[in-house]
């Protein structure tokens, strides 16, 4: 009998299996089964009910163990929604007995967004890699070690959940959030945040940026380094230039000029109030549990996950002006992460907008700086309804743009390219039906 349940430790333990897969393989009735198994029913786990029951065997490998998983309603309360459990060789299984469980091959995909990436990520890396044991790179992290780090230090992570009992107690131990002193504190934060010193959340992207609370509530605060040469000039540009697009798409945003150094302050769109979160999942997210389709324009994968009753059905129109606007100002970096989605449950509405600008413009790896954009060709990826709303929209940004002092010298040249780029694209939208 020990060699037996030796056996099935091992063979459970190479991957998840059914009764019929047991029986067969070991040569031994449903009732021998049965008495077996619940020899070792603490180390295993059961998925699924009647004929699509299957089992697993739970993962314990360096301190690897269930989480309870929490989320953080709009007004601050939590509630708990299962147990995450991990499981040889790999994946998790969600849910609890009473409500059933589902088993997932890797992360989540609701959980996807939680981690560490971009810049921010890094930040948090830097500062809780080596107490956990984990390389100082999170792309590195397997997908176990994310869940370890977010158990251990994942109160304030992007969206409203919480994994594991002790995220729950920092979070309802947080102090009420006082907001800083913009001025002094930015600054300060900027040089934390340059140095490794500030966590922050897992928000992704690469611009230097950190997350504070203020008087206009949790923000996420992008800046320039304090280099005083031609690049960090360029990029004071186009945070300028970013804090324009995104309140002619109704996002208020604000900037702020401390020393040499450019601050754009942006909403949290996963905050409500002092303590109130809400979920925020990327297109990128979607499209890898959903979709699985390959880079292209944001609308066509929300395309699908409309008829799959994913995302409601008015962020078609609204993504495809989303995009349109962003190839008349030159956003040359729509990719997946940078199109998110809110809310508690499917389906899920489209996010305000976040990181629209003339990316074009941005300082290349060499150093090297574009002053002049490439025409752009008016495509069919949006209807001839909403390029004109999008040419409306670029206008008004290319108006305001060109009657801001606050731009360099040295920008005022990409300006009039993409004023003349945004005349191009007019006498194309005017030909559309």
């Amino acid at each position: 009998m020990d060699n037996r349940l030796f056996q099935i430790r091992q063979f459970i333990s190479a991957g998840v299996r059914n009764p019929a897969e047991l029986r067969i393989f070991f040569g031994i009735s449903q009732p021998t089964l049965s008495r077996t198994l619940n020899q070792i029913r603490d180390e295993i786990i059961k998925i699924g009910n009647g004929r699509s029951i299957q089992y697993a065997m739970r993962d314990t490998f360096d301190g690897t163990r269930p989480e309870h998983i929490y989320r953080v309603e709009t007004d601050g309360e939590l509630t708990q929604i299962g147990t995450l459990t991990p499981i040889c060789p790999d994946g998790f299984v969600m849910g609890s007995e009473e409500y059933g469980r589902e088993r997932f091959d890797g992360l989540p995909w609701w959980l996807y967004d939680m981690r560490p990436q971009g810049y921010l990520g890094r930040a948090y890396a830097s500062a809780y890699a080596e107490e956990m044991n984990l390389p100082p790179d999170p792309k590195f992290w397997m997908d176990k070690d994310v869940i370890k780090a977010l158990a251990l230090h994942g109160h304030d992570a992007t969206g409203n959940l919480l994994i594991g009992d002790r995220a729950r107690e920092d979070f309802m131990n947080m102090a009420r959030p006082v907001p800083v002193n913009r001025q002094v504190s930015y600054p300060a934060m900027a040089r934390a945040a340059s140095d490794g010193e500030i966590p922050g959340s897992s928000a992704g992207g690469e611009q230097p940026k950190f997350c504070t609370y203020t008087d206009n509530g949790h923000v996420i605060v992008k800046f320039t380094i304090a280099a005083g040469n031609q690049i960090s000039e360029r990029w004071a540009d186009l945070l300028l230039a970013e804090h324009i697009a995104l309140d002619v798409l109704g996002v208020p945003t604000y900037v702020f000029d401390f020393g040499d150094q450019r601050f754009l302050e942006v909403p949290r769109f996963d905050r409500v109030g002092e303590r109130g979160r809400v979920g925020m999942l990327s297109l990128e997210a979607l499209n890898l549990e959903f979709v699985g389709a390959p880079p292209g324009p944001w609308q066509n994968i929300v395309r699908k996950l409309v008829k799959g009753g994913h995302v409601k059905k008015e962020a078609i129109d609204e993504t495809e002006r989303r995009w349109a606007f962003g190839r008349l100002i030159g956003n040359t970096d729509m990719h997946n992460g940078n199109l998110s989605f809110i809310g508690c449950g499917r389906p899920y509405s489209l996010s305000p907008a976040y990181d629209i600008l003339p990316m074009w413009f941005s300082p290349r790896s060499s150093g090297e700086m574009m002053n002049t954009i490439t025409p752009i060709t008016i495509s069919d990826d949006a209807s001839a309804a909403n390029w004109r709303e999008a040419l409306e929209n670029a206008r008004e940004f290319i108006g305001r743009a060109m009657a801001d002092q606050r731009f360099s010298d040295n920008f005022r040249p990409c300006l009039e390219s993409l004023a003349r780029n945004i005349d191009h694209a007019a006498a194309q939208i005017a030909q559309l039906p």
